[in-house]
This record gives C-alpha cells, sequence and structure tokens, in this order.
C-alpha cells in the first residue's frame, strides 16, 4: 500500500460529487449533443464571477491565445508580462507574433512588480498582461491606474486564480479580459482540458465567440476550432457547485503550513486567496524533493522562468524570478490531504527555509 502523500488527488472532491458526475456523463451521452452547447455553465460562472460575459473554451492556453486575438494584438506588438508563470502565459503572445516584454516579480507576492510597469511602455506596446501566480492577487490598482492613462488594454491570467477576490471581486473582472483555465488539478477542474474567458465588453465576447468556433465565421477572419465540448461544460456545472467548498477547505491546509513555516509569501488582508498551489521557498529546494520523494510528493512550480527557456529566451534581467524559480517548493494543497504527515517530514528541513 502507498503511504506517500500524493501532490495531488481528487478523491474527497469526487466523494461529494461522483455520483453526479455519473449522471451527468450518462445524460450528455444520451443526448447525442456534444458540441457547441456550452451556455448554461457559461451562464452560471459568468454568475459566479459577477462577470456579464463568459466564453467557454477547450482549455486555459486557448483563452489566453482567444483573448490577445480579440484585444487585436498582432505581429509586431509588444506585450508586458512576467517570466514567472507557467509558460502558455508567454507562448500565447507568440502565438499572435507579438513580443513578450518581461517584468520581474514582487519578492513578497511572487506577483508582478508594478513600480517598474510604466518603465516598459512604448509605442508598440498594446497590452498588459499580469498573471495572479499560485491563486494570489496582483496589484491591479496601480497596473489598470498605468494602463487607463496610456489607454492599453489589460488581460488578467487567472489560470490559477478561480475562485480568488479582492475585497469581495472576483479575479478577471477587474481588466478588459479575464483567462481561466479549467485543467483536472486546479480548484474548478474538469475531467480533461477546459478553459474560458470573462468579460464585460461585449465586443472582445464576441470576437471570442468568433474565433473559437473553427471556421463558422471564417469569412471574415481566421478561426480556431478552441470550443470547449458540452461534457466538460456540464462537468464543470457541477463541480462549480462545490467550488467555495474546495476553497475553504484549501484555505485551512494554507492556514496549518503557515503556522509551521512562520514566514509565508505575504497576501493583502483584502485577498481571498485561492491556493491553487501553496509554495515555500528554501535553499535546497531540489534535496528536499529528492530526500522526501517516498514519502511526500512534491514539486517546483517552476524551474525555469519564462525568460530562460530556449524557445521563449530573452537577455533580460530579472534578480527576483531568477531567485524564485531556484528556490520555489510547492507543498501538497487538496481537500483530504494529510498535512500532519507533511509537515512532520518537513521539519527536518524548516532552518533551510529563506
Amino acid at each position: 500500500m502507498d503511504t506517500r502523500v500524493k501532490y495531488y488527488s481528487l478523491s474527497a472532491i469526487h466523494k461529494k460529487c461522483g455520483k453526479e458526475l455519473e449522471q451527468t456523463a450518462l445524460r450528455v451521452i444520451n443526448s447525442e449533443d456534444y458540441v457547441g452547447n456550452t451556455a448554461q455553465f457559461e451562464e452560471e460562472f459568468a454568475e459566479y464571477t459577477g462577470a456579464k460575459y463568459c466564453c467557454a473554451l477547450n482549455s486555459g492556453s486557448s483563452s489566453l491565445h482567444i483573448a490577445l486575438k480579440a484585444l487585436g494584438i498582432k505581429p509586431g506588438d509588444e506585450v508586458i508580462t512576467v517570466s514567472a508563470t507557467f509558460q502558455a502565459t508567454v507562448a500565447a503572445i507568440k502565438y499572435c507574433g507579438a513580443t513578450p516584454v518581461y517584468l520581474d516579480i514582487e519578492a513578497d507576492t511572487l506577483c508582478m512588480d508594478t513600480t517598474k510597469l510604466e518603465s516598459k511602455i512604448t509605442p508598440r506596446t498594446k497590452a498588459i498582461l499580469p498573471v495572479h501566480l499560485y491563486g494570489n492577487f496582483c496589484e491591479m490598482g496601480n497596473i489598470l491606474t498605468i494602463a487607463h492613462a496610456h489607454n492599453i488594454p489589460v488581460l488578467e491570467d487567472c489560470a490559477q486564480a478561480v475562485g480568488t477576490e479582492w475585497k469581495g471581486r472576483h479575479a478577471g473582472t477587474f481588466g478588459n479580459i479575464g483567462c481561466f483555465s479549467f485543467y483536472p488539478g486546479k480548484g474548478l477542474g474538469a475531467l480533461g482540458d477546459a478553459g474560458c474567458i470573462i468579460t464585460n465588453d461585449k465586443h472582445y465576447y464576441d470576437i471570442a465567440c468568433s474565433l473559437r468556433s473553427g471556421g463558422v465565421d471564417s469569412s471574415v477572419r481566421v478561426c480556431y476550432n478552441y470550443r470547449m465540448s458540452n461534457l466538460q461544460g456540464e462537468f464543470l456545472r457541477v463541480k462549480l457547485k462545490h467550488l467555495d467548498w474546495v476553497i475553504a477547505e484549501k484555505q485551512k491546509i494554507a492556514n496549518k503550513y503557515r503556522k509551521f513555516l512562520k514566514d509565508y509569501i505575504y497576501m493583502d488582508p483584502h485577498v481571498q486567496h485561492s491556493y491553487h498551489i501553496y509554495p515555500i521557498l528554501t535553499k535546497n529546494r531540489d534535496k528536499i524533493i529528492s530526500s522526501l520523494a517516498n514519502t511526500v510528493e512534491l514539486k517546483a512550480h517552476y524551474p525555469t522562468p519564462c525568460h530562460r527557456l530556449p524557445h521563449l529566451s530573452d537577455a533580460t534581467s530579472l534578480p527576483i524570478t531568477e531567485r524564485w524559480a531556484k528556490h520555489t517548493l510547492s507543498l501538497p494543497i487538496y481537500p483530504g490531504v494529510n498535512t500532519n504527515q507533511v509537515i512532520e517530514n518537513l521539519n527536518d528541513y524548516t532552518m533551510s527555509f529563506l
């Protein structure tokens, strides 16, 4: 019997809704209607986030690409973002033929350092793309003030921040468009790949819905086959009803970790963190992962920042990002995780925390 603590498990979540998921799958199968009918999920997710419009898509990566295209990003344009993120953020910029312009992150939040944002703006800057990394919340006030002053649209990468709020307002509703991923391990996870965008701007919504439908509107523009399947939309409707419970469980686990770790990434007291990932910074990250492999599964998100990946390389100096990539260690955080076992096994390494 494997007694190791897995990095992630869906068993507790699916215990709450497994029967309904099975019934949903059978209902969709028997309907013989499998593509192009996700309107109910879109309506319910828009209502949950407080957005006017939601466009369901087949992945978080597609949501970023579609959103940038809706904003009109094209070859020669620049998009300001961070290197401290999953590479899909930057890849979407490259899909459009645009150039990513990297900002460093704050050492205490691991989100975009907005103090240097204005210095990166040029006549070619056509969008700002902050990332709510790990489920924390970027300093959107500063970002929006600067963006409005220069008439630049803001696209929020909320792939890891479903359910994250600032003063009761959901991430993704501050900028022009918010992008979400429903990869299975996310707080709201499909049973496969899925994603969406939300917006309060009908113009962007209409373009996104047109672009996702692979040739339906091909007489007007080049389109993509980025539709969410009806089955994933229905699965997400089931799991959306349990999202607040998932976040509450993760918050309880985070509080236990915080008591043990003492020093944690700073979070604005007005933020409801959704804790997609619980990161710590440690001097001997790789040794810990290797040493505890048989007892606790740990991860590094992400050991190579985007600007150091060969296909996304950039000579920009990002010292905080480099430090983050070298030392970040992700702890298991999901409903049902054995936090005591995690803490006990990490106990020998507490003095090496940064």
